[in-house]
């Protein structure tokens, strides 16, 4: 099966602001388009940050600017500083977290989930914008039907890779069940392993025996 990259999933007509753009621009931007957040992008289109809703409702909680303290945590700092702000290159969380077109959507969604982000720019070898990759969009790798999911679990992993003859494998609503025998006991989670990197498979139930227990401790000697 092949894999599935961004380029697969992304969506290529995005809604970006210039990084001179001002707040009620911004303000507009985000409600006129029902969208939370947009990549900000410089005069060459490269993106530079991502202003989202929760950047300018500061705006509107309206710290007070002269409140800052010398010791002043950090977070609170930038958030006084942006609530005074009123320019996209001000207001923008930065540097953003971008994707390549070429990456997969595996990669993806782990970026995602380490920055806490629901979304990512896509750009190309320049940095500049080509697309926006959503949660939403990443979960078009579980629309592989059950049927090409049996194909590629049975031939390409279970028959090709690791030539065991006497497994059988069913795949239900993306859940991969495996039944019947192999040699060792270590050969059954190498397998389940295997599977569960597959895109479009949700989970792997396993009901494998084996010959023989070569995960067992050595016995100690008398």
């Amino acid at each position: 099966m092949a894999i599935t990259t961004v380029a697969d999933l992304m969506t290529s007509r995005v809604i970006a602001a210039f990084d001179n753009a001002e707040f009620k621009e911004l303000a507009v931007i985000l409600r006129n388009n029902g969208i939370s957040a947009v990549p900000v992008v410089d005069a060459e289109h490269r993106v530079v940050g991502v202003i989202s809703a929760a950047d300018l409702l500061l705006k509107v909680a309206e710290p007070d600017p002269e409140e800052g303290q010398l010791l002043e945590r950090y977070e609170s700092r930038i958030e006084r500083l942006k609530s005074d702000a009123h320019l996209a290159r001000d207001l923008m969380t930065a540097p953003p977290v971008t994707v390549t077109a070429e990456e997969s959507a595996r990669e993806a969604a782990e970026r995602m989930r380490r920055h806490h982000v629901k979304r990512l720019p896509v750009v190309d070898e320049h940095h500049r914008l080509i697309g926006i990759l959503s949660r939403s969009d990443l979960l078009g790798v579980y629309l592989v039907s059950d049927r090409q999911l049996q194909e590629t679990v049975e031939h390409e992993l279970v028959r090709g890779e690791f030539g065991f003859t006497e497994v059988e494998v069913a795949v239900h609503g993306g859940v991969a069940t495996l039944d019947g025998r192999v040699s060792h006991r270590s050969d059954i989670p190498r397998l389940t392993h295997a599977i569960r990197r597959l895109e479009g498979i949700i989970r792997v139930r396993c009901a494998l025996t084996y010959d023989e227990d070569d995960l067992a401790p050595l016995s100690q000697p008398p």
